[in-house]
């Protein structure tokens, strides 16, 4: 049983493989617990106990030399759970997606004047994943799609609204009044591609 006010190890270990969400080594586990490879062992020994006396719905098992929190097979059925595979933001993308968090609700003309260069395929990018969405059209000449971000885009950021996420963005990257933001003028091989402004879109 742990002092008053520690937690029990047998929490600390689920925590920390559950947060991993794959294989943890016995090293890793000792560089963020401190303990020794005895007390790994043990402590996994009891947590696996626990999860099968309370017939709970994961299963603690011991994979290519560490620990690791899986479904138990004979939930599989009943879960039904198809994995998606997920793909990450290239630089440019994320550089998109900033600007339509925190200007929207934007026109495509808008993100390429404030990037320099083309942003059509970024933003069929984002669109199809979900992460931003089109708000309807904006009354002006032309009127072009009004951009801005998802649920799911809050969803991934782990926020509840926009000014929930402005907030937790660090002082220094926070735009001040009365400047615009600008782009730095290397360009990636990905925009080399697109460096020609629309500038009929302006």
């Amino acid at each position: 049983m742990s002092p008053a006010g520690t937690p029990e190890p047998t929490a600390v270990l689920e925590a920390l493989l559950f947060l991993s969400g794959q294989p943890l080594s016995v090293a890793e586990l000792t560089a963020h617990t401190g303990w020794d490879e005895e007390k790994i062992e043990q402590t996994a020994q009891t947590l696996a106990g626990v999860l099968r006396e309370e017939k709970r719905g994961l299963c603690l098992l011991r994979v290519a030399g560490g620990y690791q929190l899986v479904v138990r097979p004979e939930l599989y059925e009943t879960v039904q759970w198809v994995h998606t595979r997920t793909t990450e933001l290239s630089t440019t993308a994320l550089e998109v997606l900033a600007i339509i968090a925190f200007k929207q609700p934007v026109t495509r003309a808008e993100i390429e004047k404030i990037r320099g260069v083309s942003s059509e395929r970024l933003i069929a990018s984002l669109l199809q994943q979900g992460l931003i969405q089109d708000l309807g059209r904006k009354d002006s000449p032309g009127r072009p799609i009004l951009y801005g971000t998802s649920a799911y885009f809050l969803e991934c950021m782990g926020v509840d609204s926009l000014s929930e996420l402005a907030e937790k963005m660090p002082q220094e990257l926070q735009p001040q009044a009365g400047t615009e933001t600008q782009t730095a003028t290397t360009l990636t091989t990905e925009e080399q591609d697109e460096r020609t402004i629309a500038k009929s879109n302006e």
